[in-house]
Formats: C-alpha cells, sequence, structure tokens
C-alpha cells in the first residue's frame, strides 16, 4: 500500500474543529480513501479583539 500526504489550509469562522473537518471535505472532493490527519498548526484571524476566523493547517494521509 503507497501512502500519499497532501498539504491543505482548513478554514471555519466558528472552530478550529471546524477547519479541520473542512478541510477533510474539501479533500474529500477529490481523494479517495482518506486515511488519517496531521494537524500542523492552528492559526486565527483577529478583528477588533476577537476571533473571527479559525485555519487549521493540515497533512492529510492517503491511499491509491
Amino acid at each position: 500500500m503507497h501512502v500519499k500526504v497532501m498539504e491543505l489550509v482548513g478554514e471555519s469562522p466558528d472552530s478550529w474543529k471546524g477547519a479541520v473537518q473542512s478541510a477533510v471535505a474539501e479533500a474529500s472532493r477529490t481523494m479517495k480513501n482518506i486515511v488519517g490527519v496531521e494537524v500542523v498548526n492552528f492559526t486565527a484571524n483577529v478583528e477588533n479583539g476577537k476571533l473571527v476566523e479559525y485555519k487549521a493547517n493540515l497533512k492529510i494521509a492517503h491511499t491509491d
């Protein structure tokens, strides 16, 4: 079995979990057989002292 890894950034207005799910959902549109994710980094945009957009950098592993 060959495993390939793709790096993506997911975004959500609500949470980092939502950002991760967003990236996995986007990857699922073109990738089959996703077998795991590694969260590399969490970041967020801030406006007027409030978090307004959550971001997650991921490595998504999938098989052929």
